[in-house]
């Protein structure tokens, strides 16, 4: 087998096949015979390289391996009983001596043995493979920890196996378990493989079974659940065969994590037991805060000794973890969670000043913990309910709106519960913080400040003078929000006054956010400015405020045709996220897709879309995911992904869509469907009735760049139908405005092109010169020039943009794009096979598809093909 053959295997030598082929090379040497010595510390892959090696080997080489078992190092030729009892009876000297056997079996020419672990040998089989190392009668493959042992002095050539490369361990992950894996699982399995290629492949088979690995958020992100007996034997140390102490020791590690070594009467791990579980090499000690702090020294000692730990053993370990870390701020919240595994009462102020702390740090994922261990653990229904309260405020702040209302809703069902239905007593400092925060999950997240007013109104009664004033003065600005804020000719920032609340932060928020989608741009800017000044004293309430604030900023520089400036604030506030602010990154490159699709290059526009969606599936700082989808089928589809794209459309019907963002970029993703089926007089009008419902909604911006598509899809069509919905935003889109009259009017193009590309809108420009030359007629001169512009804005863009070409089958057919081609196919005479291997489908899809086209067109066969759309293009 060559070294090809074995590279190409699910679980190859990643990093390796030089050094492979380097120990194959040196064993075709025919004399004197080679002695290739491998060595590399433990865990780092020798075995696999050696069954490499032996599945390398040509098939006039007669191989013998040999293996080093620590269990049979004190057996005299224990390693070597294996092979000695294969020994066939020819190879027996004349006293039956199975020595004398075995150094004629490896003295025949092409003779290889093959050892493995030869630190691990019994003395009496390394002295046997000394001896048939110094006769250099066989050639030898031996692997060790290390170069320097008796034997070593005899070797040719030494082979030292290096660790493998991060990259190379995920390569390796990804191999062998393919689409069952996702990355963050990958990432899991390469820490917890703690550099060890041997636990690192029983890893991965372990978890070959797996069903979870592709999500993200699965149970086995707490606690490793795969747990093999090869995968704990390839640890550097067994911690399940330990004493007593240290196994009680290493039990609490395992389930409180890091804790102090007891010191001077303090509370802490026993130092006795931490010295010998030291010296055994199963802990590690670091030294913090005067204090002697004792760890698990691999990551995956935890996983393997949870597994014995009971239900009442691990409380009672909680607890003691729990009182060890008191005293500790900077591990107050591991604190706290032990307290509630263990089931100890934990003040629900407590509990919601942490969640805040993790919140506002965007450590999500810790505040969902915290609260989800309070509502299955806490012994009140105050607790709980606040257990609830803080995993509604955690998902609403990634975007998963419907969670957040579920739990918003369990957390008053508690508080109920709590107070009987009455006043709320000492509860009302909760009361107040869940009212608030449904209040403005319900305003700020669905966007229905009547519902917030009406909900909390329901609370008011409940409430003592001193508070309810506060909620009061929540309504009085969801008031605004749900009426004068929503009228352009209202003074709402007057109405706001000062910003001293984060939910006066909030209001400028939304009312920027309002403004920038049909109203006041310069109202929506002018709150955009005071929002960016307030926001950072709030940040530990409104982690994501800036960011918000920064996409209404963006959307309004694009609103007012400054685009080339949204494009660079929308870059730079990526690469900000990036470092500061990772939830912010799905959001940002929504915003850098929609832009590109707009304006420049959708093909840049399908990348930035399928990245931002991946993050919005986790967090959704703006509630952008269902727009996000809509949007991936409105790219989808713009670039000729129309399977996508039709998938999507497929499984949303129009009942379902509620978000005007979601339904107007449905419709868009419709349209040019239609229009690649060569209808794109019906995809546009088929478009008009949802931009004019956008525009009546308030969305007259969003609806107004969306028409625009329709322009871009068939000039003469697009223009007639869309220039009303352009007319409303024409203090938005002039130039898209004068690009549709011109068109109308019949009035040269070529001028409104040139102001779109200055603007950079260097998209609709290209598109717009393409169709001025096609136009152009006999006027080749015209024609030209328009080409020549197109040219050079396609140059400024960065990409290649394939020319506008006048199509070469009619606008209103039967026929879709892929069964056009399959038909041209077929009338140039050409054969099922081939066309089924021209685009990569099954001869049998392609005998489907041309039976379709023969019903479709009402013809018999191939025979009649050719003429049939001959007469279909002469149509045109």
């Amino acid at each position: 087998m060559s070294t090809q053959d074995i590279s190409s295997r699910p679980g190859r030598l990643h990093g390796r096949e030089r050094l492979l082929r380097h120990a194959l090379r040196s064993l075709e040497r025919p004399a004197p015979r080679p002695f290739v010595l491998v060595t590399g510390r433990q865990g780092v892959g020798r075995t696999a390289f050696l069954e490499a090696v032996v599945a390398g080997a040509g098939p006039e080489w007669s191989v013998h391996v040999i293996r080093g078992r620590a269990d049979l190092a004190d057996v005299p030729l224990g390693a070597l009983a294996p092979l000695l009892a294969g020994l066939p009876d020819t190879e027996s000297s004349a006293d039956g001596s199975p020595m004398v056997g075995l150094h004629r079996l490896v003295n025949r020419p092409g003779a290889v043995v093959v050892v493995d672990d030869a630190d691990l040998l019994d003395p009496a089989s390394a002295c046997v493979l000394e001896q048939i190392a110094e006769a250099r009668t066989a050639a030898l493959v031996v692997s060790c920890t290390a170069a320097g042992s008796d034997i070593s002095r005899h070797a040719s050539t030494v082979i030292e196996l290096p660790p493998l490369s991060a990259a190379d361990m995920h390569d390796l992950v990804k191999d062998r378990l393919g689409p069952l894996v996702g990355t963050v699982a990958v990432e899991e399995i390469v820490r917890l493989a703690a550099g060890s290629t041997r636990t690192l492949v029983e890893l991965v088979d372990a978890a070959a079974v797996a069903t979870d690995l592709h999500d993200d958020a699965g149970s086995w992100r707490e606690r490793w659940p795969h747990i093999t007996p090869g995968l704990v034997a390839s640890l550097p140390h067994d911690p399940l065969h330990t004493d007593p102490l240290v196994a009680d020791l290493l039990a609490l590690v395992a389930v409180a994590g890091e804790v102090p070594v007891e010191q001077g009467g303090t509370s802490g791990a026993s130092e006795r037991a931490t010295r010998r579980a030291e010296s055994l090499g199963v802990v590690s000690t670091v030294k913090a805060d005067g204090r002697l702090w004792v760890r698990l020294s691999h990551p995956l000692y935890a996983a393997v000794v949870l597994g014995t730990v009971s239900d009442l053993e691990s409380a009672c370990y909680c607890a003691a973890g729990a009182d060890m870390l008191d005293g500790y701020p900077e591990h107050r919240v591991r604190r706290t969670l032990l307290q509630l595994k263990a089931g100890h009462c934990v003040p629900p102020q407590t509990l919601l000043d942490l969640a805040h702390q993790e919140l506002s740090a965007c450590r999500y994922s810790t505040a969902i913990t915290l609260g989800l261990h309070a509502v299955e653990r806490g012994h009140t229904p105050l607790l709980r309910a606040a257990g609830e309260y803080v995993e509604a405020q955690a998902s609403s702040q990634v975007g998963r709106i419907e969670a957040a209302s579920a739990h918003f809703d369990a957390a008053w069902a508690l508080l109920d519960d709590a107070t009987a239905g009455g006043a709320f007593g000492e509860a009302e400092p909760f009361a107040v913080a869940l009212a608030q925060g449904h209040g403005n999950h319900l305003a700020f997240r669905v966007l229905r400040p009547a519902q917030a007013i009406v909900r909390i109104e329901a609370v008011l009664d409940r409430m003592g003078p001193e508070k309810r004033l506060l909620v009061e003065d929540d309504i009085a600005k969801w008031r605004v929000m749900a009426g004068q804020a929503l009228s352009p000719d209202a003074d709402v920032l007057s109405m706001l006054g000062p910003v001293e609340t984060p939910a006066d932060l909030n209001l400028l928020q939304l009312t920027a956010s309002l403004h920038t989608m049909g109203g006041d741009l310069a109202l929506a800017e002018e709150a955009v400015a005071r929002g960016l000044e307030a926001c950072e004293r709030f940040r530990e309430v409104l982690p994501n405020a800036r960011d918000l604030f920064q996409l209404s900023e963006l959307l309004v520089l694009s609103f007012t045709g400054r685009f080339a400036e949204a494009r660079l604030a929308a870059r730079t506030n990526l690469a900000t996220a990036e470092s500061t602010n990772p939830s912010a990154r799905g959001m940002w490159r929504f915003a850098l897709a929609m832009i590109e699709l707009h304006t420049g290059s959708p093909g840049r526009a399908w990348k930035l879309i399928a990245e931002g969606r991946r993050d919005l599936l986790w967090r959704d700082i703006a509630g952008l995911l269902p727009a996000a989808d809509a949007l991936s089928a409105a790219v989808a589809a713009r670039t000729g992904r129309f399977a996508v794209a039709r998938s999507w459309l497929d499984q949303v019907t129009p009942a379902e869509i509620r978000d005007p963002r979601v339904e107007l970029y449905a419709a868009l993703a419709r349209a040019w469907v239609s229009a690649s089926a060569g209808r794109p007089g019906f995809a546009i009008r088929s478009l008009a009735p949802v931009l004019h419902k956008a525009t009546a909604e308030g969305n007259r911006y969003l609806a107004a760049l969306v028409a625009y598509e329709a322009v871009r899809i068939d000039p003469v069509v697009g223009a007639t139908v869309m220039l009303p919905t352009l007319v409303a935003a024409r203090q938005a889109f002039p130039l898209c405005e004068g690009h549709a009259r011109a068109v109308v009017s019949r009035q040269d193009v070529l001028p409104v092109a040139r102001q779109l590309a200055d603007a950079g809108l260097l998209g609709p420009a290209i598109d717009a010169a393409r169709w001025v030359a096609e136009q152009s007629g006999n006027d080749l001169v015209r024609a030209s020039h328009a080409h020549r512009l197109a040219d050079s804005w396609t140059v400024r863009t960065g990409i290649s943009m394939t020319p506008r070409r006048r199509q070469s089958h009619p606008r209103v057919m039967p026929l879709t794009d892929r069964e056009w081609q399959l038909a041209s196919g077929a009338a140039s005479l050409r054969t099922s096979a081939e066309l089924a291997a021209e685009f990569g489908i099954s001869v049998r899809t392609v005998d489907n598809h041309l039976a379709r086209i023969y019903k479709k067109l009402g013809i018999a066969g191939r025979r009649e093909l050719a003429g049939e759309l001959a007469a279909l293009r002469s149509v045109e």
